[in-house]
């Protein structure tokens, strides 16, 4: 059984709402049949909503040492959002720090590999994968639904709209509304 769950979402500097800010922050719950692979001691302070878009990618391609869906997994900054004419997806930058895991597609197409860092292995589901990166992205567009709309700054407008764009082509879901789906 996979739990992996946004908890304590906040805003820059513990904020409840910030319409300037829309990199969601949280901490990150994430076990597998019991082993602990982040919570609040470790898993703490990250940007949930660069974390959600790269789990959402890792439903389509893994995410490997040598070929990341993004610096980290779980990123603990992702300020900055470039719309780069060359880039099918929005890229994400933000400081070098973040945990993460490999996430590897099995060959027979039914289920990931999930890789920690000291060399522990987890075989899941696809239809469990599926569900649990599906929750966690709900779960955060679900926080950005319960707060003020953004104001986006005008030189970020086209790397927040590629992130939206990109977020609903891969949840299938319009960005933070709580219509969900699987």
């Amino acid at each position: 059984m996979v739990v992996l769950r946004p908890v304590n979402l906040r805003w820059i500097n513990d904020a409840q709402d910030d319409t300037a800010d829309f990199c969601a922050h949280g901490d990150i719950e994430f076990r597998i049949d019991g082993d602990l692979l982040l919570d609040e001691t470790n898993g703490r302070n990250l940007t949930v909503s660069a974390a959600a878009l790269y789990l959402l990618r890792s439903l389509s391609v893994p995410h490997t040492r040598l070929a990341p869906v993004g610096d980290h997994l779980f990123p603990c900054c992702g300020f900055t959002l470039y719309d780069v004419p060359e880039e099918p997806d929005v890229v994400i930058c933000g400081c070098p720090n973040g945990e993460d895991v490999e996430i590897h597609h099995q060959a027979d197409g039914r289920g990931v590999i999930i890789k920690a860092g000291d060399g522990r292995e987890w075989a899941v589901e696809w239809s469990e994968w599926r569900a649990t990166v599906c929750a966690f992205a709900d779960r955060v567009s679900d926080f950005y639904a319960a707060c003020s709309p953004k104001c986006v700054r005008t030189e970020d407008a086209a790397g927040f709209a590629k992130f939206v764009s990109e977020w609903e082509r891969r949840r299938g879901a319009p960005f933070g509304q709580t219509n969900h789906h699987t």
